[in-house]
């Protein structure tokens, strides 16, 4: 159906959700899944509502055909890259506009690497359980990257390249 792609960014972004929320539970002293957590039509903007507590997307980066496994026969594997972006606002600046506060700084850190370590690890463990891509044959992670702070917010990316079935219809006569 069209919609089984929207479909696939919903389970990948409770999931998402659900990864952050187990932050707390390790660590009571740090957030989890942001109040913002939505679907993005695209890459989405770094422009945190700084009055929030961030802001988890996740989009569609790609749709294109295995490149190992050439189309024979009309047939073709999907493979969809997915990308889960996690937002945090930053608290490094000093009040009196001088040099960084090296203590907020590390308090910003500890809240933003803890979202990049929890999504890595714990959407593998549901892969893992089998709770998470169960229609998807093949998933390869491509990687974590940090963002280079912007306009108050830093954060994280994390990219999943999944084989998605296709949708069949009859093209009518």
């Amino acid at each position: 159906m069209p919609s089984d792609l929207q479909d696939l960014l919903q389970e990948f972004l409770d999931a998402c959700e659900a990864s952050l929320d187990t932050i707390p539970f390790f660590d009571p002293g740090l957030g989890g899944a942001p109040g913002r957590s939505f679907i993005s039509p695209g890459q989405p903007q770094y422009d945190c509502a700084c009055d929030a507590d961030g802001q988890l997307t996740v989009h569609a980066l790609a749709v294109d055909s295995d490149p190992l496994q050439p189309i024979k026969n009309h047939e073709r594997l999907n493979m969809v890259t997915m990308q889960a972006t996690i937002l945090r606002c930053l608290n490094v600046w000093a009040d009196d506009g001088g040099p960084p506060d090296m203590d907020a700084a590390a308090d910003s850190a500890a809240q933003v690497n803890a979202d990049a370590w929890a999504l890595w690890n714990h959407l593998f463990n549901l892969v893992s359980a089998g709770q998470l891509f169960t229609l998807c044959s093949k998933i390869i992670w491509l990687g974590l990257r940090s963002i280079t702070p912007q306009g108050g917010c830093g954060g994280w990316t994390l990219t999943v390249r999944v084989e998605y079935g296709g949708y069949e219809e009859t093209i009518g006569t």
